[in-house]
């Protein structure tokens, strides 16, 4: 059990220095993420209002054959007007009329529509584009930071990531497991010291008797506050 304890205190010691230096790089993964992130939306943004400019356009020139025809349609009814010969002919070209006004009143409201959103879809366009530069010349400036900073770090968090592989894999899975939920949970500390009868992590008291069982280091035990793996820590180490 001692080699077991040794291990975790050795493990713990390896996840310090890897906490070290993931905060060595402060908030740039946070920063990147995130403006990777704001990036992937704006693009997906200006794809939706593209399509839709996109649509629009086909739509006017849509309403533009629709408005030709409509005219047309009405020039030939009011020369027809002049040739009629009966009321019946000329209640029927009235109605046709009547219906090519409507058909191209209400073209030419859609095409006012469509015009307008055409403006609206250009303008937001534009300020995403703008934004979009904006957000990829930080995204670059924070990224090469990272980059930098991991690089200059890379030879050593490999080797320790190595390491703590070496420990996992000699370990007790259910005791690692044990770990790793209370360093996730207590700030990246799974175990703790005693340190002048109290736990190390959270300076709780413990009994002088389980002191003396935890020196032993024939058994896992842990803190009844925080939780964590109890372990015994001579300052003369």
């Amino acid at each position: 059990m001692q080699k077991v304890l040794y291990g975790l205190i050795e493990l713990q010691e390896l996840d310090n220095r890897l906490d070290e230096l993931m905060e060595e790089r402060g908030d740039l993964p946070l920063i990147v993420d995130d403006l990777t992130n704001k990036l992937n939306e704006k693009k997906h943004n200006l794809n939706e209002y593209n399509t839709q400019l996109k649509e629009s356009k086909l739509r006017v020139r849509e309403l533009e054959l629709q408005i030709t025809d409509s005219k047309e349609k009405l020039e030939k009814y009011e020369e027809q007007l002049y040739q009629v010969k009966t009321n019946k002919e000329y209640d029927a070209i009235t109605m046709e009329t009547d219906a090519a006004k409507a058909q191209l009143e209400k073209g030419e409201t859609e095409l006012l529509e469509v015009t307008k959103n055409i403006e609206d879809l250009s303008e937001k366009i534009i300020e995403l584009e703008e934004e979009i530069e904006k957000l990829e010349a930080e995204l670059e400036e924070n990224s090469v930071e990272l980059k930098a900073k991991m690089a200059a770090t890379a030879e050593e968090e490999n080797l320790l990531k190595q390491e703590r592989e070496i420990i996992l894999s000699k370990a007790n899975p259910e005791i690692i497991k044990t770990y790793e939920m209370v360093r996730k949970a207590r700030g990246g500390q799974g175990i703790a010291r005693i340190e002048n009868g109290t736990c190390g992590g959270c300076y709780s008291y413990i009994p002088p008797q389980k002191v003396v069982e935890i020196k032993k280091m024939e058994k896992i035990y842990t803190c009844e506050f925080c939780g964590r793996i109890l372990v015994w820590y001579d300052s003369e180490e």
